[in-house]
């Protein structure tokens, strides 16, 4: 946040993915089974999706006991939940609005400019070289290498999907 504190209009999301992948894991370790689990998870993941942060912790602290075998996911669950209320958005809408709920283009970027080239070749890199390659990388992916040799500055554009 601290890079893109120039931008006015910036927000950090949570990935769904990840927001999923958390609580079917702290779930796990709270409920008795995989069945209580699931049906709760059931339950959650809508509210979730729709931003419904404070219906989902109550949902969350009311959980029978009979449900659960450990406490402390639960509260870890709601402490996550709290700490990342402003990231949590309504997926439902970003969704409708053909906006990005995962993190995948990034993903798939930095594996294109720089997974692709240093693993799986046997090679073993330091965080320099590492670096480095990745901006040359960059330079060349976003076709700025003629700017780049000839000035030493790179365009920083922000490009939207095309319709």
């Amino acid at each position: 946040m601290s890079f893109f504190s120039w931008h006015t209009n910036i927000l950090l999301i949570l990935d769904w993915f990840h927001i999923v992948k958390k609580f079917k894991e702290d779930l796990s370790l709270a409920c008795k089974g995989r069945e209580i689990r699931n049906n709760h998870l059931r339950q959650i993941l809508p509210m979730l999706w729709f931003g419904l942060i404070d219906k989902a912790k109550n949902y969350i602290t009311a959980i029978p006991l009979t449900d659960i075998k450990s406490k402390e996911p639960i509260t870890r669950l709601v402490e996550y939940l709290e700490r990342n209320r402003k990231r949590i958005p309504c997926y439902a809408m970003r969704s409708r609005l053909k906006l990005p709920n995962s993190s995948n283009p990034v993903e798939r970027s930095n594996n294109i400019v720089t997974a692709m080239r240093q693993k799986h070749n046997g090679m073993s890199w330091s965080n320099n070289g590492s670096y480095a390659l990745t901006a040359l990388n960059a330079v060349v992916v976003n076709q700025s290498t003629n700017q780049w040799v000839a000035t030493g500055k790179l365009p920083f554009l922000l490009v939207g999907k095309a319709a």
